[in-house]
């Protein structure tokens, strides 16, 4: 975060859980995320929207430095320094007379040298005029404040109002266009990745069965489940030393299984085939993917990952060093992307496969 930024973290009223900015509960480490606004003035804005939208939703407010700012709820807004947010409340009243009273006397002045009006003579004035030239200089200073925080809130909707257009319009993809521009798609993503041994409960144990026989058919040896921590995703690896070959049947919460073989080479780069369907953002160059589809067979996978693998110097798996090499090549592809950023059309297919993925009623990951 950079200085004067907030930081807005959403919790469920019942749980105290995190949950996403939408309310709902995140289905990865990754997605248990803050959301960082440019001011704590379009930060609570938020805050208050979303909690109106969502009763049952706590918002809490935080700068830079990880200080507690405020704390949004059905109940009110709770703030760090309550006695300094009304002290400053009860002086705006003096402070918008006095403002107003000294714009009114320079216009008083100005008129007097342009159009040769009387001015307005102060010094003069008994007391009850006075309290009338401190009054119209409250009213004047009010509606100047409050034409200042209409057009703060039409400027916080119309930056808003691209991504709220329909897909495939071209405000929509000057939404895109500014999201590329920031060049922060995967800051979320964690560089360094843990395994932490894990029971998989497949949603498809027999199509995880077949898997296996095949995998085992074809030589492949079980290294085991691992839960990687930080992605949420179940995989059980396996490896076969002589074909070179490595593969692994990924589980996770909202895209399901699937089985991806790959071969990795001593310069890092690898050529995998997975029965999935392809992801709609691009891929490191180095690490080529070719995907089936999800109706795609072990054996159709395997096959295709064996003849399909260019030459080069190929990486051979071990048990001691699997893990490891499987870390590197995560590191890698977040490094790359974080240095490459993501393309407004990357951010476009990504768009569009959501709305297809809501559309057909399924869950998108």
């Amino acid at each position: 975060m950079r200085s004067g930024e907030i930081a807005l973290f959403c919790f469920d009223a019942g749980s105290g859980q995190p949950v996403t900015v939408k309310g709902e509960a995140p289905t990865t480490p990754i997605s248990e995320n803050c959301t960082a606004f440019r001011s704590l003035y379009v930060a609570r804005l938020v805050a208050r929207g979303r909690v109106r939208t969502n009763p049952r939703m706590i918002c809490a407010l935080y700068d830079k430095t990880g200080r507690w700012l405020a704390t949004m709820s059905r109940e009110g807004e709770r703030r760090r320094n309550p006695g300094l947010g009304l002290a400053w409340l009860l002086l705006q009243f003096p402070l918008l007379s006095f403002l107003g009273t000294i714009v009114i006397l320079a216009a008083s002045v100005l008129s007097t040298n342009w159009f040769g009006t009387d001015p307005v003579r102060w010094e003069h004035m008994n007391p009850q005029e006075l309290d009338g030239l401190f009054f119209a200089g409250f009213i004047l200073a009010g509606m100047v404040r409050f034409g200042f925080e209409l057009l703060r809130r039409w400027m916080v909707l119309r930056h808003g109002l691209p991504a709220l257009q329909p897909i495939g319009s071209p405000e929509r993809d000057k939404f895109y266009q500014r999201l590329a521009r920031t060049n922060k798609s995967s800051l979320l993503v964690p560089l360094d990745i843990t395994f932490t041994p894990t029971t998989i409960d497949w949603p498809s144990p027999e199509k995880y069965a077949a898997w296996t026989e095949v995998l085992r058919r074809e030589g492949f040896e079980q290294l085991g489940p691992y839960l990687i921590v930080e992605a949420g995703i179940s995989t059980d690896f396996w490896f076969n030393s002589e074909l070179e070959m490595n593969a692994a049947i990924a589980n996770h919460p909202k895209a399901g299984m699937w089985l991806n073989v790959y071969t990795r080479y001593e310069d890092a780069s690898s050529f995998g085939v997975s029965n999935k369907n392809a992801p709609p953002v691009d891929p490191r160059p180095t690490k080529i993917t070719q995907y089936l589809g999800p109706d795609a067979t072990a054996e159709a996978v395997i096959e295709r990952a064996r003849l399909g693998r260019p030459g080069g110097v190929r990486h051979r798996p071990s048990r001691d060093k699997f893990l490891p090499d499987y870390a590197a090549g995560w590191r890698e592809d977040v490094e790359w992307r974080r240095a490459r950023g993501r393309s407004a059309e990357e951010y476009k297919r990504v768009d569009e496969a959501k709305a297809k993925a809501k559309a057909a009623g399924t869950s998108w990951p």
